[in-house]
């Protein structure tokens, strides 16, 4: 019995190491920098020295000198070894493992914070284990948010890594930038704006002013699709209407400026493919394959004040950038609201965030 549960062990770990080649080819064809055992990052500035999690592969872009230099004054933090930025992190169990190990990979996709996670299992090594992986990305995501990672089940990769994939970069649609509201008019509001506005184009980034997120539009149109919406208009005499546009269904979602990075295109071809080897990725709002054309590298807020209004920037920040930062005009403004972000952390999270005082 010992050599059979040997001899099985040692073809579960044969088949791990050719998910993860099939993955790695996938990967470098697409036009990624592909790293195994991954516990370091531009996104290590989220993290405390207590623990780090390592994931089994990571799919990079690299950054420039001057990309890195902007991202570094931003964040005040030093990037001087840092090279690249993640794009999508994968864990695979080519094994039997327990939810409890499946929940942990979703906790460590989320924790290390790229744009992107693939949770791969393999009916290979287990029947069903794909409806559990789903099973567990949604739980967390009922508890946790809307964190982008999906299952993916090991035999896809197969065919996949011998596709051949658009090359080059995505386009991104030249954003139409637009008048920033009252306060913002200022003029400490006006110079932070163009001081960021230029840092950000200087270092080769897209930049959109203001930046409202494609899935939101996108999360709609999925909820539409299934039968006219309703919402209460007058909860004081039960007056209830349908719901026409995005902005009923959800808060419309303005950030004051993002620096955005095109992707490969051969991306949003990959997972179109994976929309089309499980429909269900879409019909439950864990993959928007055609919202996978850029990434918002870092994305700002201009706060001249305190308060509730403040504090609701940081939730935008958190959702809809790899690196979010508060920009305040003097250093009590910078005071209180790090001390916003403190509080609200162990509930939210918002370990992407940061304050910089830019007099």
């Amino acid at each position: 019995m010992a050599c059979l549960a040997h001899a099985i062990l040692l073809v579960m770990l044969a088949s791990t190491k050719k998910i993860h080649a099939n993955l790695r080819r996938i990967g470098q064809s697409l036009g990624f920098t592909v790293t195994d055992e991954v516990d370091d990052s531009l996104l290590r500035v989220r993290l405390d020295e207590g623990y780090r999690p390592r994931i089994d592969q990571m799919w990079s872009l690299a950054l420039t000198e001057e990309q890195r230099e902007a991202l570094a004054i931003v964040l005040d933090h030093k990037l001087d070894d840092v090279g690249y930025l993640p794009i999508v992190g994968i864990e695979v169990e080519g094994t039997q493992p327990s939810t409890k190990t499946m929940g942990a990979d979703v906790a460590n996709l989320a924790a290390l914070g790229a744009p992107l996670g693939l949770l791969v299992v393999s009916e290979a090594g287990e029947r069903n284990i794909y409806r559990r992986a789903a099973r567990a990305i949604r739980a967390a995501r009922r508890s946790f948010g809307d964190l982008r990672i999906v299952p993916a089940e090991a035999s896809w990769f197969e065919d996949l890594s011998r596709r051949r994939w658009p090359s080059g970069l995505s386009s991104i649609p030249k954003p139409r930038n637009a008048a920033p509201a009252g306060g913002e008019k200022l003029k400490w509001a006006v110079e932070t704006r163009d001081k960021i506005r230029k840092l950000g184009a200087g270092a080769g980034f897209v930049v959109a002013e203001p930046y409202t997120p494609g899935v939101l539009d996108a999360t709609y149109e999925l909820a539409r699709q299934r039968g006219e919406m309703k919402h209460t208009v007058d909860p004081r005499h039960s007056i209830r209407r349908a719901i026409s546009k995005s902005g009923e269904y959800l808060t419309e979602c303005l950030i004051d400026m993002a620096w955005l990075m095109p992707l490969p295109a051969g991306l949003r071809a990959f997972l179109g493919e994976l929309d089309r080897l499980d429909p269900s990725l879409r019909e439950h709002g864990l993959l928007f394959s055609e919202q996978w054309d850029y990434c918002a590298v870092a994305v700002f807020e201009l706060e001249s004040g305190t308060g509730k209004h403040a504090g609701g920037g940081l939730l935008n920040l958190a959702a809809y950038g790899v690196i979010g930062a508060v920009l305040t005009r003097t250093d009590d403004a910078r005071l209180a609201m790090q001390h916003t972000l403190r509080t609200y952390q162990p509930t939210l999270g918002l370990r992407n965030v940061f304050v910089k005082e830019m007099p």
